[in-house]
């Protein structure tokens, strides 16, 4: 996913959570090659769950393939990341079909589903859009 469509993502996430129709509207509008909307959230929800995963399961940078290799068997293994699989999946699927209309709808379940991993309350999910928004800038 590409910087520009990662921004675009959060953009949709940060207006559903604000309920803002007309800033959706305006994100629905895409340009050729450019994902519609709903797939675009659907896919940057599967892309930030696998992560938050990942980082639950002690999955990071620097490990040798050792570690690497057992701490991928621990997350397969775990129901939590399956069920979480299980939703990204049908967050695409129903994505892959769903007018731009239902691009809010997909952007507040993929915001529950990342807030659900967090400690943060529903007051500090701007900020952890905000959060989000900011390692793409900053390029991380």
């Amino acid at each position: 996913m590409t910087p520009d469509d990662t921004l675009r993502a959060l953009a949709a996430l940060e207006a559903a959570w604000r309920q803002d129709g007309r800033a959706l509207e305006a994100l629905a509008q895409c340009g050729p090659g450019e994902a519609p909307l709903p797939v675009l959230v659907a896919d940057y929800g599967d892309l930030v769950l696998d992560s938050m995963l990942s980082l639950a399961c002690g999955i990071h940078g620097g490990m040798d393939e050792a570690e690497f290799d057992a701490a991928m068997e621990r997350k397969e293994a775990d129901v939590t990341v399956r069920m979480c699989a299980a939703l990204g999946r049908t967050l695409k699927t129903w994505a892959a079909n769903a007018p731009d209309s239902a691009s809010g709808d997909v952007a507040r379940a993929v915001v529950d589903a990342v807030h659900t991993f967090t400690a943060a309350g529903e007051e500090d999910v701007l900020r952890l859009l905000a959060a989000l928004r900011a390692g793409v800038l900053g390029g991380s």
